[in-house]
């Protein structure tokens, strides 16, 4: 079925259903099921319709998670408490039609109904918290509004839009994007939820007349916008002059979609500033509300010069635009708040006295269940990551470098994506989007490569795919080529859907196009294709790099190096929602890239439960941004360039509340074995001098956990430890734990880790009957019984590496509580991890694991079940030792009052040079990212 039609009946069961909920009915799966069957029957009479029992059940599927899909994360909002509150008092005498017909609009298109009330509230509060549009001037608010990669921003700013013109505002300028492409996607989405009409490019292509879409056919006609761009066009003085609108007679909101682009954005200033007589160093200004809303706003929009007073110029035109209104409210909309939040709010520089630091407010927008993002793929349990080996010929490219090949990782993917095809055409989606995207170098040139080659091999699939695929399964699958597709299917999926079932498929979905996306060369404009879907393998770099929605994006096969968390985490086109077809998604890239993706996440999962923490404690953004700055992964959160306030490599470091991790060794037995023999001698230390009142056994994992250690011998067994140092070294730790022992704060307690059951990794049947023998016996130390956690590492040279952040589990720190506690913290929230136990007021104290591990190492790392590959166990029969330190938050501290707490923090931050890794990072932390395609 055609998807525009399928869309509509959709939309038409999604009203239906949403009145029926309003005057009472309950609305479950099995009325969902009824309610379309009903409507299937009656149009099953009619000669021109035709659906397939997949496509019914597709219907069912999206009409089912309007009312199904939660919240999984609930927004988070930091605020000065100093402005002036105003919406609650007001709203009851808000006129919402706009809004009203957006959320129609959202209901048509079967969203959720429980996301949609949690991003009302949410727009509510950002209302509040700016400027009443209502009040006389002036005044000026200025805010930042954070969410995941394609997480839904913007849906909610095109919510805050439709708001902000209900409760008054008069202009909107709208900072689409900083690429052609991004700010076209922008417009159609500013068409579809707040002009209401057809947009421009489609109308000229299909030569039609403009019709209402999205929110125009919900809308009263009375209600309309001035808007000053299209999809054909951007902002410009003579395109504004013809419309003939002076700002200061409107008779409907205006609104602006511009490109972030500075002669854009100067054409802009000057035509309000000259077109309105404007002086604002004589106080002229434009008495009118205007809302700017800057999405991507760490790109640009933030001061990068190396001295605070040169400002940038994208930075410098938003401040002269909101310069010309005396009512004026900045938001800015981004999924990497870290280059915005190194904003100096401090300095009283004139430069910077009305820079774009988010003061009077931070708001963290809401997250359903069923999104997928970093947790997802490089979590503690990561899904879809593939690591690959073979792409040492697309690594770090230069311009002279020639691609002669592609490697086998990337032929994998390229079946890999075809298969997807397939099977989302068996469960319905036959007309649907679907995108495969390949990041390899910012060159055209080598992006314009990568289209050749990619183009050849899937030639050559179609021609074997064409040619054996008539002979029937069994015959085609003795060919090289196909059984290459099956190879991929057997070790790469885990679906109901049998090979056989895909094979069927495969003649269709082989119709794959192959574009390099990049300056000068085309656009891609799923809009085109609304009829029978785009599917497409997109090369390319900075273009896809940010903001640009992938429609249908299934596989990513990605190689690009970075190591600034904005630079990467905005490279992540493959998060977002994939209904149906979550299963199916997967991410190929070197070892490298998933290491620091898991750095990443866990360090943006830390800082978002920060932010949490001190919502709760009603602070402030500023004091946000200053904890963002003392974490100690601080300095690779956003390219060097951006961080005006953070630039010396002399780190003063704020250790309280983090937890630091020796979870690498050193590729020599002597050192493991020194460390097992002495990891032994200290337990066997603690059984004998810790009293028995301090001893206490988990019972459901059979940890041991000693209370009240001294800390002197915490410290000397991280002394005499032999592991490689992390992020921040021994030294700090130590010194940590010195300054709390001579404050005699309460006393370390340490954890043996242990679980009662333990996992069979593919890679256990790889190794000898000895090495599998060695693995299923519990290790006997002072009477515990241990078994050991069975961990794959990478043989990376002279140490033993992996990806991951925890080798334990990612709760390990609640061992360390009472169950009341734990119970208390998981009220709080359902899948609470390490981070939110130690935040508990229980844990005062600095907290020790020591682990036990199984290590194997398989060559090559990124092998799965199913795979030809080597292991072995890396130190042979022997355990290998690791461990956390993890220390609690200052304000848990027992005994001490304000006074106190502030000369032990002080007492307590340590300035001093960052370590060896440290300095590799910020190394590369001085490229400034590229505007463009190459």
């Amino acid at each position: 079925m055609d998807q525009r039609i399928l869309g509509d009946l959709v939309s038409e069961l999604a009203q239906r259903l949403d009145n029926k909920q309003k005057f009472g009915a309950s609305i479950t799966n099995e009325y969902i099921a009824e309610i379309v069957d009903y409507a299937i029957a009656e149009f099953r009479d009619l000669p021109n319709f035709q659906i397939e029992e997949m496509e019914v059940e597709l219907i069912k599927f999206k009409l089912g998670s309007m009312f199904n899909i939660r919240v999984g994360e609930h927004a988070i909002t930091l605020h000065n408490p100093d402005i002036p509150r105003w919406f609650e008092a007001k709203k009851l005498d808000i006129d919402w039609s706009y809004w009203n017909s957006y959320e129609s609009m959202l209901v048509s298109q079967a969203r959720s109904k429980e996301v949609l009330k949690e991003n009302e509230r949410v727009l509510d509060m950002v209302l509040d918290f700016s400027g009443d549009p209502t009040n006389p001037g002036p005044w000026s608010r200025k805010g930042l509004v954070m969410g995941n990669v394609q997480s839904g921003k913007t849906q909610n700013y095109l919510g805050l839009i439709n708001k902000a013109v209900d409760a008054g505002y008069k202009i909107i300028i709208l900072l689409g994007g900083h690429l052609n492409d991004l700010r076209k996607q922008t417009q159609e989405r500013v068409d579809e939820g707040v002009v209401g009409r057809e947009s421009k490019h489609l109308v000229k292509t299909q030569k039609i007349r403009p019709k209402s879409i999205g929110v125009g056919k919900f809308r009263d006609s009375s209600k309309n916008f001035h808007t000053f761009t299209t999809t054909e066009g951007d902002f410009s003085i003579k395109f504004a002059n013809t419309l003939g609108v002076n700002l200061t007679g409107l008779s409907e909101p205006a609104i602006f979609t511009v490109k972030k682009n500075t002669k854009v954005m100067k054409n802009l200033y000057e035509w309000i500033r000259d077109h309105h007589l404007l002086n604002p160093a004589e106080g002229k200004r434009l008495d009118l509300p205007m809302l700017l809303i800057d999405d991507e706003a760490d790109y640009a929009s933030v001061n990068t010069k190396s001295h605070i007073d040169e400002v940038t110029a994208t930075n410098e035109y938003i401040r002269n635009i909101l310069s010309l209104f005396d009512r004026n409210t900045y938001v800015g909309y981004t999924a990497t708040p870290f280059a915005n939040i190194f904003i100096d709010p401090e300095t009283a520089d004139k430069a910077i006295h009305d820079d774009l630091f988010p003061k009077d407010f931070m708001v963290k927008i809401p997250v359903p269940e069923n999104y997928v993002g970093q947790e997802y793929f490089f979590g503690p349990e990561p899904k879809g990551t593939n690591v690959i080996s073979d792409c040492d010929n697309l690594l770090n490219l230069k311009s002279e470098d020639h691609i002669g090949h592609i490697p086998e990782s990337l032929k994998e993917a390229v079946r890999a994506f075809l298969i997807n095809i397939a099977i989302r055409g068996l469960r319905g989606e036959k007309y649907s989007h679907n995108t495969m995207l390949v990041n390899v170098s910012h060159l055209k040139v080598h992006q314009n490569r990568l289209e050749i080659l990619i183009e050849q091999y899937r030639d050559q699939l179609k021609e074997a795919i064409e040619v054996f695929g008539g002979l029937g399964f069994e015959e085609a699958r003795k060919n090289e080529t196909l059984a290459s597709i099956e190879d991929t299917y057997n070790t790469r999926f885990d679906v109901g859907e049998t090979y056989q079932s895909v094979f069927s498929e495969l003649k269709r979905a082989i119709g794959v196009k192959v574009w390099a996306v990049n300056q000068g060369n085309r656009t891609l404009d799923y809009s085109l294709y609304q009829e029978f879907g785009l599917r497409v393998i997109v090369i390319g770099g900075h273009r896809l790099s940010r903001g640009l929605t992938l429609e249908g994006l299934s596989v990513s096969y990605f190689t690009r190096n970075s190591k600034a968390y904005d630079t990467l985490m905005q490279m992540c086109r493959w998060f977002g929602y994939r209904p149906r077809y979550t299963d199916l998604c997967k991410v190929y890239l070197p070892y490298e890239s998933l290491h620091w993706y898991s750095f990443i996440t866990a360090s943006i999962g830390e800082l978002y439960s920060e932010l949490d923490l001190m919502s709760r404690s009603e602070k402030r953004p500023s004091e946000f941004g200053l904890k963002v700055r003392d974490h100690p992964g601080a300095m690779v959160i956003t390219a060097k360039n951006k961080m005006s306030s953070a630039e010396s490599e002399i780190r003063s470091q704020d250790l309280w509340g983090q937890i630091m991790r020796r979870f690498r060794f050193r590729k020599n037995r002597e050192s493991n074995q020194a460390n097992l023999i002495y990891t032994m001698e200290y337990i066997a230390s603690l059984e004998s001098e810790v009293r028995e009142s301090d001893k206490r056994e988990e019972k459901k994992t059979g940890a041991k956990i000693y209370s009240n250690v001294p800390y002197g011998t915490v410290i000397q067994y991280i002394e005499n430890m032999d592991l490689p140092e992390d992020d921040v070294g021994n030294q700090a730790l130590i010194r940590q734990l010195k300054s709390m022992s001579e404050e005699n704060l309460s006393l370390p307690h340490v954890c043996i880790f242990n679980q009662k059951k333990t996992r069979k990794p593919h890679w256990q049947d790889k190794l000898t009957i000895d090495e599998q023998t060695f693995l299923k016996t519990p290790q006997e130390i002072e009477g515990l019984s241990l078994n050991l956690a069975k961990r794959a590492l990478k043989d990376d040279g002279a140490i033993y590496t992996t990806p991951k952040v925890q080798l334990g589990n990612p709760d390990d720190e609640k061992l360390f509580l009472s169950e009341d506690a734990i119970k208390s913290v998981l009220a709080e929230k359902k899948n609470a991890a390490s981070f939110q136990y130690i935040a508990h007021e229980e844990r005062d104290f600095p907290g020790l694991i020591i682990y036990l591990f199984g290590i194997g190492i398989t060559t090559p790392y990124s092998a799965k079940k199913g795979d030809d590959y080597t292991a072995k166990l890396g130190f042979g029969c022997s355990p290998t030792v690791g461990f956390s330190v993890s220390l609690p938050r200052p304000e848990h501290l027992k005994g001490k009052d304000s006074n106190e707490l502030k000369r032990i923090l002080k007492n307590t931050r340590h300035s001093y040079l960052v370590n060896r890794v440290y300095q590799e990072q910020l190394s590369l932390l001085d490229l400034v990212e590229a505007d463009e395609d190459e």
